[in-house]
């Protein structure tokens, strides 16, 4: 017995003896993994960044492989959604863009890029709201990228009737003379406020989307000669085509709005349906305080106005019954643009106002409190006008 004890014993001293070679070992050997695993990875990236642009399947590939070996690299993963947009494998891209939005939240080319895989898949609203926090984060220095990122904001725009904000995403491009074919043609579907898909149209309708895009264009660009002419040519080649006279007519809102309103109501004749023309209608008839002619109008565009547009047409309604005079018709108006779209600052302006002209201080002191609140939060340069739709002439 004694003497085993002493054999364990033994046996024991000695691996104690040698324990500490064995880290030294140890360590060694899981450096030198590190090291190897290091390098692989390296490797496989550089390769990767190599072959993005011509061969982007292989580039997937690599890039998986490094992220095997580094998947906290966020970089990484956004290079691999690029790759696998390239391949139109947009399911997969978009999953690729969210690890790597995640890991990289500040890099606005990524969330820009998960938004056009959005888009591909058909969550237009999702899209648009990851698209703009890429604007938000800014897009970088690839004018290329930036174009694409905007004029498909733009069509998405477009497509849901949000035409004034289609538009303000194109003016930077068309201030910078961006006037690609794409750019041109988006901005004429937002002058002439078509919600159509430009595949889809026929060959004429395409060329009349065209001329009042390229007119559109040069206005915005600063181009008055050849702005003028170019609407001279749309009114003189399509003078019964829808929307013709309604982009007319906003052409003219910043030089004469007696011509605008003329033009607007050509296109209602021409269109009846065609409710951004009733809508700025009755806008100018408020400002030239004209109320019964505004109420009409808006009357008529209540019957056809898309749904998210409802709230204006009952805010619209308010101010022209605040021209008239009819305070309690216009407050409830009001009220009810309030409820529909409760976060714009304008609405709440103009209901303090009617209460305030009908002596109810409490609740125009309110609504006044609301909209300097808004106010703020949403531009503090903001003044209390509402406009149903942007112009395409100057700023």
């Amino acid at each position: 017995m004694f003497v085993a004890a002493k054999y364990w014993l033994a046996c024991g001293a000695l691996a104690l003896s040698l324990l500490p070679v064995t880290t030294q070992v140890v360590r060694a050997q899981t450096a030198s993994a590190q090291a190897n695993s290091a390098e692989a990875f390296e490797d496989l990236a550089r390769r990767a960044e190599a072959s993005l642009d011509s061969q982007p399947a292989e580039a997937a590939n690599l890039y998986k492989q490094a992220l095997a070996i580094r998947p906290d690299w966020g970089e990484g993963w956004l290079y691999l959604g690029g790759a696998l947009y390239q391949l139109s494998r947009y399911a997969e891209a978009s999953d690729a863009f969210r690890k790597g939005v995640e890991l990289a939240p500040g890099v606005g080319t990524g969330w820009a890029f998960l938004g056009l895989n959005e888009a591909e898949l058909g969550d237009q609203d999702q899209a648009l709201v990851d698209i703009r926090k890429g604007e938000e984060l800014e897009l970088g220095s690839n004018r290329e990228f930036e174009t694409a990122v905007r004029v498909k904001a733009a069509r998405l725009l477009v497509r849901a009737s949000t035409f004034d904000e289609a538009l303000a995403q194109l003016q930077p491009l068309a201030k910078r003379n961006e006037n690609s074919a794409a750019v041109v043609e988006t901005m004429g579907l937002c002058t002439l406020s078509l919600p159509d898909d430009m595949a889809q149209i026929s060959a004429q309708r395409r060329a009349v989307v065209a001329l009042t895009g390229k007119a559109a264009w040069a206005n915005v660009s600063q181009h008055p000669d050849e702005a003028a002419a170019d609407y001279r040519q749309l009114l003189v080649q399509y003078p019964n085509e829808p929307g013709v006279h309604y982009a007319y007519g906003l052409y003219l809102m910043e030089t004469d709005l007696t011509a605008a309103l003329a033009e607007f109501q050509k296109e209602v004749l021409n269109t009846p349906k065609h409710w951004p023309a009733l809508l700025v209608m009755a806008s100018i008839h408020i400002r030239q305080g004209t109320a019964e002619p505004a109420i009409q109008s808006l009357r008529e565009a209540m019957k056809i106005v898309p749904a998210k547009y409802r709230w204006l047409c009952h805010a619209e309604l308010g101010r022209a019954n605040m021209t008239a005079d009819n305070l309690d018709t216009a407050i409830a108006e009001f009220r009810t643009a309030v409820r529909l779209m409760p976060s714009n600052a304008n609405v709440h302006y103009f209901l303090s106002e009617a209460f305030r002209r009908a002596g109810r201080k409490t609740d125009a002191q309110r609504e006044r409190a609301e909209f300097e609140k808004l106010k703020v939060q949403q531009d503090p340069l903001a003044v209390p006008s509402l406009r149903p739709f942007a112009s395409s002439g100057k700023n």
